[in-house]
């Protein structure tokens, strides 16, 4: 379920405050109950106060052995050593700094941790490579990007992030009357910079006695659109001329297999290169979602496009489970071309009959 603090703000979701408790954890299973006028008062000092509520933030990144972090905006290291046990040895924790300063004191201080890794960043990108990590995480940083530049930041976490992936970010909840100055990010901005980058919050929660906030992002792509529901009498759907890209090809797989064989139509795979290379259809062409993303509406990635793909054929895409064609294909029918995306996935398609490349 989705929490946010002021209904007025995001009229679509539910309104949640947590019920008053000095506890540090247990914040989303609480009665929303207010029974005290001054429970969610903030508590204690310092500019950090969440950080008595680390067990609960802990409880919902749920962080497992062999996880990948990024933590943008590290700081200190604080958060790397709290990541560093439920990750384990086979897990990597990339602690990120823009100051050279406090890479070399995280360096110093995780000496004996080798799987917490200080690295210098820009203020733009994370640097790290496409599909390599399971969380971004932003504790009081988010904030700090560049000025105007979050969405594009968010967008290139596209590419980091895996597919089932998370963005974590944790902000003062500014703007509303529970905090002073300017240091935060106002929760209706932070929702329309994650929409307009394709993330959808999955929670959204005040950490009761902080006026920080945290916001979960998941992507875009996991939530494919409901199924139309069949009028009475409309009998079986007909076969599809041109797919409007923002649903699944009602053709047959036996009908895609017919016209591939008959070359009047292409197949690509959106997955990202490291999916491609654990395994990919012999007839398939590798168009990965995250370049189509950051190439669509430039000339130059629309004439190498043009060089793989002609106009004048019918373009079948399919991905790992049906949820990223229905991002990928609005992008490339933009682009004039025909495409229809396939509700059945890679795995679905060899059991179909589609063979596998040697």
């Amino acid at each position: 379920m989705i929490q946010v603090h002021r209904l007025l703000i995001v009229p679509v979701l539910i309104a949640s405050f947590t019920l008053a408790s000095h506890r540090a954890f247990a914040e989303s299973h609480l009665s929303t109950r207010i029974s005290d006028t001054k429970q969610h008062h903030r508590q204690g000092s310092g500019s950090y106060p969440y950080r008595a509520k680390s067990d609960y933030i802990l409880k919902e990144l749920d962080l497992q052995a062999g996880d990948v972090v990024v933590d943008v905006g590290a700081g200190d290291g604080w958060w790397a050593e709290k990541f560093a046990k439920p990750i384990g040895k086979t897990g990597v924790i990339h602690a990120a700094e823009i100051e050279n300063k406090k890479v070399d004191q995280m360096k110093k201080r995780f000496a004996k941790t080798p799987q917490v890794k200080p690295y210098l960043i820009k203020t733009d990108s994370t640097g790290l490579p496409d599909n390599s990590c399971d969380v971004a995480f932003f504790s009081q940083s988010y904030h700090h990007l560049n000025k105007n530049g979050h969405v594009n930041y968010l967008k290139h976490l596209h590419k980091v992030i895996k597919p089932t992936g998370r963005v974590v970010i944790i902000e003062k909840y500014t703007e509303t009357g529970l905090g002073e100055g300017t240091h935060g990010t106002r929760l209706s901005r932070l929702v329309r910079q994650a929409e307009e980058a394709s993330w959808v919050p999955v929670r959204l929660e005040l950490m009761t006695g902080t006026y920080h906030y945290i916001a979960i992002l998941a992507q875009q792509e996991l939530f494919p659109p409901e199924q139309k529901r069949k009028k009475k009498g409309s009998g079986k759907p007909k076969p599809t001329t041109k797919s409007d890209g923002k649903s699944h090809t009602s053709d047959s797989l036996a009908t895609v297999q017919k016209r591939l064989a008959d070359k009047a139509a292409l197949l690509i795979d959106v997955r990202e290169k490291d999916e491609w290379d654990a395994g990919h259809l012999s007839q398939a062409k590798l168009v990965p979602l995250s370049q189509l993303r950051v190439g669509a509406g430039k000339p130059e990635y629309a004439a190498q496009l043009a060089g793989i793909l002609p106009e004048d054929k019918i373009i079948y895409c399919h991905c790992r489970s049906g949820g990223r064609v229905l991002a990928a294909a609005p992008l490339l029918k933009k682009l004039g071309y025909d495409i229809r995306p396939l509700k059945a996935g890679y795995a679905s398609l060899l059991k179909a009959g589609f063979k596998k490349a040697p």
